[in-house]
């Protein structure tokens, strides 16, 4: 369903999500859930390691709807960006902290120079081509990009809050000496949960963060996570009784 409002075009699947929120943030969070048993499985059997990185943007946090974290009646393409990145900050900090073995990380890739505007229009993909040689020392490679992910995907610099005994790669790859633990999202060091720049640093706007934690914001947006794909099960079972397409 298609539908204009002020803040312009929402697009909604068939549960009543709208499609961009439900693809940056409530896919994401099912994914994982979903995979938890293997994510655990992972943590017993050699070598010990397992870790989830989610990749969006950490670190433009921006104050939040809490009275509607859906938006099913405030959206807009900026709330919808705003809530994606503020809620999978809390919800990478509650996994980690039900599942403190594994590592649980939302980062920001940076501005990566892909071919993005191949699905652009000429008329605008043109201008741009144009004004990207200008841009390109302010830009990372997608090789650059590549394997700064996959040191945050693997490094022990981002620990889970309570490694395997016995089992020395499920911290993570042994850090480089002068070097250690980072903070985690929730202020502890190793805490399991992190917010993590583009070149591996710790990122976050605590303010913000810190008054949504004092809030118990981190639990609301888990039951409210929780409570919506419990909402599209049930939607999705009764879909096919029906025969509904």
């Amino acid at each position: 369903m298609l539908f204009t409002d002020s803040s312009g075009w929402v697009s909604e699947s068939p549960e009543g999500l709208d499609r961009k929120f439900a693809l940056n943030y409530y896919s994401r969070m099912r994914f994982v859930s979903n995979l938890l048993p293997l994510l655990r499985t992972s943590t017993t059997t050699a070598p010990s390691f397992s870790r989830v990185l989610s990749i969006l943007s950490a670190g433009s946090e921006r104050p939040i709807n809490l009275n509607d974290l859906d938006l099913k009646s405030s959206f807009s393409r900026q709330k919808c960006a705003n809530h994606s990145i503020v809620m999978q900050d809390f919800m990478m900090e509650e996994f980690a902290s039900r599942d403190p073995a594994i590592s649980f990380i939302h980062a920001f890739p940076g501005a990566v120079n892909t071919p993005i505007t191949r699905e652009l229009p000429v008329w605008l993909r043109v201008p741009i081509k144009l004004v990207t040689p200008l841009l390109n020392p302010f830009l990372t490679t997608v090789e650059e990009t590549g394997q700064r992910q996959l040191f945050i995907a693997t490094s022990g610099m981002y620990p889970p809050a309570k490694p395997v005994d016995g089992a020395p790669f499920s911290a993570g790859v042994a850090i480089a000496s002068g070097q250690s633990a980072l903070r985690g999202s929730n202020g502890k060091i190793g805490s399991g949960g992190y917010i993590v720049n583009w070149n591996g640093d710790i990122t976050g706007k605590e303010s913000l963060l810190t008054e949504y934690r004092q809030k118990g914001v981190g639990k609301t947006v888990w039951e409210h996570t929780f409570g919506i794909f419990e909402k599209v099960e049930k939607i999705n079972k009764n879909r096919a009784k029906t025969g509904a397409d």
